[in-house]
């Protein structure tokens, strides 16, 4: 969390920006630079899974400061960039253990 926080996750703009990318745009769809803000609430080819996101958290999914500071969204985000599969080269699978009732 404190790598998207920060912006400095391994997505394409921060990549392309240390030099370990050549293009700043999303590979995904091709559309946009895939920043942070990009990968979490605005790509579409993750529309199911941030569909999901938001149906387990509400309105709170639309704001990239809620997602990333809110206790209540951490294990909802983290099944999410599971479900994107977009991290995991880096940093393996990322989903919560399941919450005991």
């Amino acid at each position: 969390l404190f790598q998207l926080r920060t912006g400095h996750a391994p997505l394409n703009k921060h990549l392309h920006c240390i030099m370990k990318v050549p293009s700043p745009i999303c590979q995904q769809c091709h559309r946009r630079e895939e920043t942070v803000h990009h990968f979490l609430l605005a790509c579409p080819k993750y529309t199911r899974q941030r569909l999901s996101l938001q149906n387990e958290i509400g309105p709170q999914a639309s704001h990239l400061k809620n997602l990333l500071n809110d206790q209540k969204c951490v294990k909802p985000l983290l099944r999410y960039i599971a479900s994107t599969h977009r991290l995991e080269q880096i940093f393996g699978d990322v989903t919560p253990p399941a919450d005991e009732e």
